[in-house]
């Protein structure tokens, strides 16, 4: 298998640890060091986040290389505008504006932007409306920053044209950068470490932009220019240090309910609105006697308010979906229980019931006689019939099963149309049937058998013209004391044994004395 040594994780953590040691070695340096010669340190930095994006992107493999390397190329013409900017330092001497430096640092930030855009489609993957949104709101508000304490002044100041120009093309392309950092933070779901060290890049080398463009235009020259210095390359360390951190290579994924919009954020979007009129207010720069910056951040309030309605207008749609999407589940919900509850009543139905002729079955009938002997008393009675029909044999056998069960179902039919609403009839197999009849006495159960008896008398119609006629012999029973359901069923088939052997088409009644 040869002598290659697999590459411990370790190992990686390790290069992103050196990485970080040797960048703070640098900026320590700077900061001691007093030699015009620490100027040249800046360019020192840009070229080892070259090399450390080069050997991130080799190293961990992103999903896509291809904006990575955008950003290494970005890093290339940076590096070298600040190894001018720094030989003009070391020889102390006035570095030209606008010059090839500039050129340099602009054309570094429309790669930059580059590789930002191909990286947004990457973490965030589909155009995404109201995080858009969101990004261009905070775009827009620090523009009305941008302008009254950038652009304006330099607007105001005494510039030609060129040199003026290459002025205000700094902010704007700041302005694109931070729209990219505003939309890669409010896009994505997942904020991996290497991807939480490219917003810092942003965000750092945004507030080192404003600081020195800030100052400069407001006096004439920057101030503070060495802790500008140093925000440029603590960002552009944590550039390399994104590439370089194994988290590189994980995908991320789109933010969920983008649409919402917290609390947090809504209270940031409007006070990036009033910005503007604060500005006004405040009178920065004697701005209110300017018509044409006035006029400026007028526009600029208007695009933030469109901005904000309809954004409003996405998180109201949102709202309405949410809505509709909970009706549909609370209504398929609602229709998945009323269909497991007729299931459930079906499959109870079934289990007591006949499914031929749809009385009750011998279980229900067990539940019900139950029921009722526990309250058979001197004051409550109930009685038992017991059904057996004569001559059904031959109606099977001379015109066919079919015929028989259609026999059975319309002897059900008659049996149900002579009772009570509340007596239950059921069929305990083959051609035998049992009435519970509860709340009488032995008298009226005498009718009930009487009835039942004249039932049928009139012959059944069956399908195909056929006339049967069939008769059928009752046992009966009195149930007034307590006893068992067994007992009744035996001695109502007793009764039942009597009818059939003195002749059919008869009730014979139970006595104790059998």
């Amino acid at each position: 298998m040869g002598n290659v040594q697999k590459r411990l994780p370790g190992s990686r953590d390790a290069a992103v640890w050196s990485y970080a040691v040797a960048g703070a070695a640098v900026i320590v340096t700077f900061l001691v060091t007093s030699s015009s010669a620490r100027y040249m340190l800046p360019a020192l930095i840009s070229a080892l986040v070259v090399f450390a994006i080069v050997v991130g992107v080799a190293r961990n493999k992103p999903p896509s290389a291809l904006p990575w390397y955008l950003l290494a190329a970005a890093m290339a013409p940076y590096a070298a505008a600040d190894a001018i900017w720094g030989l003009y330092q070391v020889r102390s001497a006035e570095v030209p504006f606008p010059g090839v430096a500039d050129v340099l640092y602009l054309g570094s930030y429309l790669l930059f932007t580059a590789g930002l855009v191909m990286l947004a489609r990457q973490q965030a993957g589909r155009l995404h409306w109201a995080g858009l949104l969101d990004a261009g709101i905070v775009t827009l508000g620090f523009g009305t920053l941008a302008w009254a304490f950038i652009i304006a002044p330099y607007l105001r100041s005494e510039l030609s044209s060129w040199p003026l120009a290459v002025s205000i093309a700094y902010p704007v392309t700041d302005l694109v950068l931070l729209s990219m950092a505003a939309r890669l933070m409010l896009t994505t779901g997942t904020h991996t470490p290497s991807f939480l060290l490219c917003v810092g890049w942003l965000l750092v080398l945004l507030a080192a932009d404003g600081l020195y463009y800030g100052t400069q235009a407001t006096n004439g020259a920057a101030i503070w220019e060495d802790v500008s210095e140093l925000g440029w390359m603590v960002s552009s360390l944590l550039l390399g240090a994104a590439a370089l951190h194994p988290s590189v290579a994980r995908s991320t994924r789109l933010a969920e309910d983008q649409e919402t919009l917290p609390r947090r954020r809504l209270s940031v979007q409007i006070a990036l609105i009033l910005t503007g009129p604060l500005i006004v207010l405040v009178d920065v720069g004697g701005i209110r006697n300017q018509p044409t910056h006035v006029t400026v951040l007028v526009a600029m309030m208007a695009g933030l308010s469109l901005l904000l309605v309809l954004r409003v207008a996405f998180l109201a749609q949102y709202a309405h979906d949410r809505a509709m999407a909970a009706r549909t589940r609370a209504l398929a919900l609602s229709a998945s229980l009323q269909e497991q509850a007729e299931l459930q009543k079906q499959l109870s139905h079934q289990a007591t019931h006949d499914p031929l002729t749809g009385l009750a079955n011998r279980a229900l009938l067990n539940e019900r006689l139950e029921s009722a002997l526990c309250r058979c008393s001197a004051h409550f009675s109930a009685g038992m019939l017991l059904l057996d029909l004569d001559g059904f044999k031959d109606v099977n056998d001379t015109l066919g099963h079919p015929a028989g069960d259609e026999l059975l179902v319309d002897v059900a039919g008659r049996l149900t149309g002579r009772v009570r609403e509340q007596d239950l009839v059921a069929r305990l197999g083959g051609d035998e049937f049992a009435l519970l009849v509860e709340g009488v006495d032995e008298s009226t159960l005498h009718d009930y058998a009487t009835r039942i008896l004249d039932s049928f008398s009139a012959p059944f119609v069956l399908a195909h013209g056929h006339s049967v006629h069939v008769t059928t012999s009752i046992g009966a029973m009195s149930i007034s004391r307590p006893t068992t359901s067994a007992e009744v069923l035996r001695d109502a088939d007793t009764a039942l044994y009597r009818a059939k052997t003195a002749g059919k088409n008869q009730a014979a009644f139970f006595e104790s004395s059998q």
